[in-house]
């Protein structure tokens, strides 16, 4: 079998530069090409996986000293079968590197976060690594026992996102904003996100409206021997995918703007009505029939529903959820668009969207605080929209 090396460009898209590579074994055996897993369970078959995974990582190191880069990662596939305590070769690793004017600094470790079942092994290898000063990425999360708990545990530097993940996304507002509130929340790990798979330009997009820090994939550049791309075309393309992505959402907030700007004023007209006439039915009648408004509710001073939901006849609730159907005497103090209301009497707050009941659907909240009657009573008046109508 012959062995040797292909690197694929890693791009920042804020940076608009290629920051690593990532190593790709290419195999041929008497001459025909053969895949990296047919390659492995050759290996495999003759009892001798972990030599081979050793000769493809030297194969690698070799090639990647011989590229002309500054202070790019190098990416690099770790086998399950290498995870385990006697592996813990760091210093090892680290004189290789020395002798290829390397340091461990520029190692990028990928790991599947399933690879091995013990998780305390896993997170022993991990924090040895770690300590020698190298890099770990987990690699393909969003597929098989993905789960963020191993994640906080191990507190990778970078984690990749399966391509399906993307793929799923496209051409759905509702996939897109989980991919969204995804990436934020590994975020939130210490963790840089590196979206993987970006083929087409509408990829490309989504991946920076998902504020991803790094992508990858052929629409940047495909691998080759000498990781090659053409800088020129490479930053011009990034620099017209953040215009074009700019004008996108200037688009659809200034969109969004008009559309709450218009609902604002039904819920604004009703709560004249309600503190003129007093009669909420009737006060909120023209707010009843907005085609985006799911229901119209009042809660008193310490956020305690006093009346029964009001819903236009095409959205009472789905029998699936009749049990959370009657929301009198329901308490939704701990709510932000309750508590807003209260520190901003009669001004119109607008809730981030959230999980809404009684129909688990996500949806956001108009509210304002209001003195109504003699003597005059503090109460909140609130209106529920589904959380896509204001994402055009």
């Amino acid at each position: 079998m012959r062995i040797h090396s292909h690197f694929q460009p890693i791009i920042s898209l804020t940076h608009r530069r290629v920051v690593g590579y990532e190593a790709l074994l290419r195999a041929s055996i008497a001459g025909q090409s053969c895949s990296p897993i047919e390659a492995f369970q050759r290996a495999n078959l003759e009892g001798r996986i972990q030599q081979f995974d050793r000769a493809c990582i030297s194969s690698h190191l070799q090639a990647f000293s011989q590229l002309t880069t500054e202070d790019q990662w190098l990416f690099l596939n770790l086998r399950s079968e290498t995870i385990h305590p006697d592996n813990h070769r760091s210093a090892f690793l680290k004189r290789f590197l020395e002798r290829k004017g390397l340091g461990s600094e520029r190692m990028v470790l990928e790991i599947l976060e399933d690879a091995i079942e013990d998780p305390q092994q896993l997170k022993a290898f991990v924090e040895h690594y770690k300590a020698a000063g190298y890099l770990i990425a987990i690699d393909d999360f969003g597929t098989g026992a993905s789960n963020f708990d191993r994640i906080w545990q191990l507190e990778p530097h970078i984690v990749k996102l399966d391509r399906s993940m993307l793929v799923n996304a496209r051409n759905n507002s509702k996939r897109q904003r989980w991919l969204a509130r995804c990436i934020a929340l590994l975020r939130e790990t210490g963790a840089l996100v590196l979206l993987e798979g970006v083929e087409t330009e509408d990829d490309a997009l989504l991946t920076l409206d998902s504020e991803a820090d790094l992508a990858q994939g052929y629409y940047f550049a495909r691998p080759s021997a000498d990781g090659a791309f053409e800088e020129t075309r490479l930053v011009d393309s990034i620099h017209g995918l953040h215009q074009q992505a700019l004008k996108g959402q200037l688009q659809r907030h200034f969109a969004q703007l008009s559309k709450e700007k218009e609902i604002k004023n039904h819920l604004l007209q009703a709560a004249q009505a309600l503190q003129s006439q007093g009669n909420f039915a009737q006060s909120t009648l023209a707010l009843q029939n907005h085609p985006a408004i799911e229901r119209v509710y009042l809660l008193n001073a310490q956020g305690v529903q006093t009346v029964e939901n009001i819903c236009a006849a095409d959205k009472k609730t789905a029998a699936i959820y009749r049990p959370l159907s009657k929301s009198v005497g329901a308490l939704w103090a701990r709510r932000s668009y309750f508590r807003k209301a209260l520190e901003q009497p009669g001004q119109i707050q607008l809730s981030e969207p959230y999980l809404g009941l009684p129909d688990a659907s996500l949806d956001r909240t108009l509210s304002i605080a209001l003195q109504v009657g003699q003597p005059a009573q503090l109460l909140v008046l609130c209106a529920d929209l589904p959380a896509a109508y204001l994402e055009p």
